[in-house]
């Protein structure tokens, strides 16, 4: 064996279990079924081991090679999605009622996000100012849609519709989706490595330990800063003057 192809073996070897913790956490966090996640992980093998080893010859060391991994597999997971499952194309009625309503559209009907998931991550974007209710409204004027991924059943037997919810759901929505903002804001004014600390931990699902030994720090250091900031999340959302089930909704929400 060549010894540079010997060499790439060896570090894709050495980073396996990195590998195969995001592509579980990328996987959770699309919601994707045991069967789906499996043959997620088989593909996404496959691609980083192809053209012998093409991903790791690629990189540069301009960051932890454990954060190239991360980005890297976010972006498979966009190109096993089309492969899987096709490539999503706009209704005609969302494509005359503008680029908001198609992008709507494809958050709801293709990656299958609630509708308060949808909005907020609409409003986060700079897309529109639309309150949930009103993105509603939007989405029952489009034709419901057959993304043809499987989605997961609820326990009750039926699956949650992307439709307006009840009065009191949009309330505690909109307290949900005003913390989210909250959070972001908070989250901008900490030091690049924190950001990423807490990103790691709470929106990609990664343990502790994975996560200091991704970002090469100490792990017992790493619990309190992590406490600390959820205490001052808790205190930033406290003084917004939201409400206890809106508060405890939000923090379960972000730190499950």
């Amino acid at each position: 064996m060549p010894p540079e192809r010997q060499r790439l073996e060896a570090l894709f070897l050495s980073q396996l279990g990195w590998i195969e913790r995001v592509v579980a956490a990328v996987s959770r966090r699309n919601g994707l079924a045991r069967d789906d996640a499996d043959d997620f992980a088989s593909w996404t093998t496959l691609r980083l081991i192809e053209d012998d080893y093409a991903v790791f010859r690629k990189f540069r060391g301009e960051s932890a090679l454990t954060t190239y991994l991360t980005v890297v597999i976010a972006m498979l997971f966009r190109d096993y999605r089309t492969h899987r499952w096709g490539r999503w194309r706009p209704s005609a009625a969302a494509r005359r009622r503008g680029p908001l309503a198609v992008r709507l559209e494809t958050l709801v009907y293709r990656d299958g996000l609630r509708l308060t998931q949808a909005g907020e991550l609409l409003r986060t974007a700079g897309h529109t100012d639309l309150s949930d209710r009103q993105l509603g409204a939007l989405l029952n004027e489009l034709p419901i849609r057959q993304s043809g991924r499987p989605q997961q059943v609820a326990s009750s037997g039926g699956a949650d519709p992307p439709a307006i919810e009840e009065a009191d759901d949009l309330v505690l929505a909109d307290e949900v989706a005003m913390a989210r903002k909250v959070i972001g804001d908070q989250l901008k004014r900490l030091p690049p490595e924190e950001q990423v600390m807490l990103r790691m931990r709470y929106w990609e699902g990664m343990t502790v330990v994975e996560v200091a030994r991704g970002l090469g720090l100490p792990q017992k250091p790493l619990y309190r800063r992590l406490d600390r900031a959820l205490a001052d999340l808790r205190h930033f959302l406290e003084e917004s003057g939201m409400s206890q089930e809106g508060l405890r909704a939000a923090l379960t929400e972000w730190t499950n």
